[in-house]
């Protein structure tokens, strides 16, 4: 959109100064940083559903003809790229020590949350391949905002080109709103310094915990590119999801619930194991470069936990 930005120097500027910028609110409050992640959801919702409402009526039959089962390689490394954009539906669950009936609304609005976003996810495929047909894929990362080109014209493109970048902007706005709390539980029970706790004595926000957050994702950012970290992110977080897959299928052996009876649906005992064989397969579609990244993370993390026991066994 900008050309003048596409520079390295232009892309330290953007990264620069969208991390200062949400970071300074962010320290300002946590309501105006609620807000913006409000705001900024509703704008960039608006290019998508523009785009489906539109293109459905220019989709072209012969587009969508099915080329075959891809091989197993390729998917399973697209699938471990694709996934970042479903992870994030289990922040649900943190306010639900604050929800009514937790047990009965969270995991309703979990599956509520996914199954609106799966169907906008694939109408949004629907239209870009119906639209653009074997093209779609030599479209690189604008191919959303080619599609709306031949449908809308230049303004269908540049409003895309715009929702993207919202949605980028809209995804870093979430995230430093609710990430750096982690750092500030690390140092709040002495896992990394206590300084890292530290709380703005006017906004009573974690300032030092969201400086540290906004510097790391610069450097992050700016070193490296959005692929390279999304697999990495994906990694992390379907590890977790082995142990809560896990956790289920124990919770549910020793029948251990709260709030009333326990959300129940057919399979709930088969699920997560299904989706442990899946998740696995999924991992083992990772470069041996990005095994390692996560393994010498987690030893580190594991390095930590081990001194700071030992530590407080000392102390005891």
């Amino acid at each position: 959109m900008i050309p003048g930005l596409a520079t390295p120097t232009g892309r330290l500027f953007v990264i620069l100064f969208v991390f200062l910028f949400l970071a300074a609110i962010n320290i300002r409050g946590v309501r105006i940083g609620t807000r913006a992640v409000e705001a900024v959801t509703l704008i960039k919702l608006a290019p998508l559903i523009i785009f489906v409402v539109a293109g459905i009526f220019f989709i072209r039959p012969e587009a969508l003809a099915w080329p075959g089962w891809p091989q197993g390689g390729p998917l399973g490394r697209s699938v471990l790229q694709l996934i970042f954009a479903f992870v994030g539906v289990e922040v649900a669950l943190v306010p639900s020590g604050e929800v009514k009936h937790p047990a009965r609304t969270v995991p309703r609005a979990v599956f509520t949350a996914l199954g609106i976003t799966t169907l906008l996810y694939i109408m949004i495929q629907l239209v870009a391949l119906g639209v653009l047909g074997k093209q779609l894929g030599a479209s690189g990362e604008a191919a959303l905002a080619e599609a709306a080109a031949r449908f809308l014209g230049n303004l269908g493109r540049t409003l895309m080109l715009a929702g993207l970048a919202i949605s980028a902007f809209g995804f870093a706005t979430s995230d430093i709103l609710s990430s750096p709390r982690i750092i500030f539980a690390f140092g709040r029970d002495a896992f990394i310094p206590k300084w890292f706790a530290h709380v703005h004595p006017r906004f009573h926000t974690p300032d030092v915990a969201i400086v540290t957050y906004a510097a790391i994702g610069f450097a992050l950012s700016f070193s490296s590119t959005f692929q390279k970290l999304a697999v990495l992110s994906n990694m992390a977080v379907l590890l977790l999801y082995i142990l809560c897959c896990l956790a289920a299928l124990e919770l549910n052996r020793r029948d251990i619930h709260s709030d009333g009876a326990p959300f129940k649906f057919p399979g709930a005992t088969i699920v997560p194991i299904l989706a442990i064989i899946v998740i696995i397969w999924i991992l083992a579609h990772a470069t041996l470069r990005e095994i390692e990244l996560t393994g010498a993370c987690l030893i580190a993390a594991s390095l930590v936990y081990l001194a700071q026991t030992s530590h407080y066994r000392k102390a005891a």
